[in-house]
């Protein structure tokens, strides 16, 4: 499984935006002079869900702006800052790179947290694997930081059910599994569903039946929401689902001299607890493991407004 991300560098000089118009970007950003000496840096975000966006300045004269501006972007519309002058007869002068991914540095981690598995806790114990990185194992990629995903077998017909609450902040669907005989265990484009969860972390559910998916994109999901069918990579394959939970982080590799070897972020993944009939647990390869849940599990995140639209939770 590969969790996708997208990162965007653009020069702006002077509030002139030097942004290729070839495609959409998730994330834009706009300037204006204010009282014609200070220069306000707003942003418009497309896509629903939380972005971080940092800016690195190239050039800066006559103001004491740091060299480089992070903030998270949940709204559609924010400004990020203004660059004031030190002389306040004279405008700012300043250029910026800025850069953008899904998600939030540092999110508010509880390594206590449990997390729902995401199948139904009637169905038989499940065999759990554990998938290796395909880029550092067959292509040389360095180490991806707490890499961890996990793959649930299951039968044809199982329903994937929300393991945490969060907004659905990405759907794919439409791609049929690979002809019979075909049979790789990695494909670049599944079926999948992208939820952000409460604390900032990403929960990506892939290899999902084609058609089955039945949550769209900003809707809001809780443990034991149903999200789709189990899938298969090729026709006549075990079922499925492959879930991996991350969040990103400013790359402490990156080199701007020489962008080619790497990103300015990276993914950070995480290994959550998860309740089974037998106790909380961290799950083990290979290994069997029944669902269960609780009341507790279910409202531990809920608003008391969800709680009491949602009585039977």
């Amino acid at each position: 499984m590969s969790a996708r991300f997208t990162t965007l560098a653009a020069l702006v000089l002077c509030g002139v935006s030097g942004v290729s118009a070839q495609q959409k970007h998730e994330i834009e950003t706009t300037s204006r002079w204010v009282d014609g000496t200070s220069l306000e840096i707003s942003a418009v975000k497309y896509p629903v869900g939380s972005y971080t966006v940092l800016l690195k300045f190239t050039e800066r004269q006559n103001t004491r702006q740091s060299p480089t501006f992070r903030t998270v972007m949940r709204g559609s519309n924010q400004k990020l800052l203004t660059v004031a002058p030190i002389n306040a007869e004279q405008p700012v002068r300043c250029g910026y790179r800025y850069y953008y991914i899904r998600g939030y540095r540092h999110p508010k981690l509880d390594s206590a947290f449990v997390y729902r598995l995401p199948y139904s806790t009637s169905h038989e114990p499940v065999t759990v694997r554990e998938l290796y990185n395909l880029n550092e194992r067959h292509f040389e990629g360095k180490p991806v930081r707490g890499w961890k995903v996990w793959q649930f077998m299951l039968n044809e017909g199982d329903t994937v059910f929300a393991m945490r609450k969060g907004t659905v902040v990405e759907i794919h669907d439409g791609e049929a599994p690979a002809q019979a005989g075909l049979q790789s265990t990695y494909r670049s484009r599944e079926n999948s569903i992208l939820v952000e969860h409460p604390d900032g972390t990403l929960c990506r559910y892939s290899v999902l039946e084609n058609g089955s998916l039945t949550v769209a994109v900003g809707d809001m999901v809780y443990p034991g929401t149903p999200l789709a069918r189990a899938g298969t990579y090729y026709e006549g394959g075990e079922r499925q689902v492959r879930t991996a939970v991350y969040f990103p982080d400013e790359n402490p590799a990156y080199d701007e001299t020489t962008p080619q070897n790497g990103s300015v972020f990276e993914w950070v993944y995480y290994n959550p607890w998860f309740a089974t009939a037998g106790g909380d647990t961290r799950l083990q390869d290979g290994a069997a493991y029944r669902a269960a849940t609780s009341a507790e599990l279910v409202r531990k995140e809920m608003t008391k407004k969800e709680i009491k639209q949602r009585p039977e939770s």
